[in-house]
């Protein structure tokens, strides 16, 4: 089996990264972790944002429940070589 874990997450302060010319070229943003969500994989609810879950290997559908105050609202992952020590991270942010 494989691992993901699922963050709720809003941006608590950021800093643009500048070039040269005074061009944001990125950013640096400290994150804070908002309370648990119910977490949609494919269908069904399959467990809660801030927690490591196990699903098979392969392409999976994730989403939130309402409201909808986050995004992006749906994402596709591929899961592959991932452990419980070491899980796949997903994020979604509170808009």
């Amino acid at each position: 089996m494989e691992f993901i874990l699922v963050r709720l997450v809003g941006i608590e302060d950021h800093e643009n990264i500048l070039d040269d010319q005074g061009k944001i070229t990125g950013m640096i943003a400290m994150f804070k972790y908002l309370p648990d969500r119910d977490l949609i994989i494919g269908d069904h609810i399959e467990g809660k944002t801030n927690y490591t879950l196990e699903l098979e290997r392969g392409t999976h559908r994730i989403s939130l429940t309402p409201p909808d105050d986050f995004t992006p609202k749906e994402m596709k992952i591929v899961l592959k070589d991932t452990t419980a020590i070491s899980p796949m991270e997903v994020r979604f942010e509170k808009i």
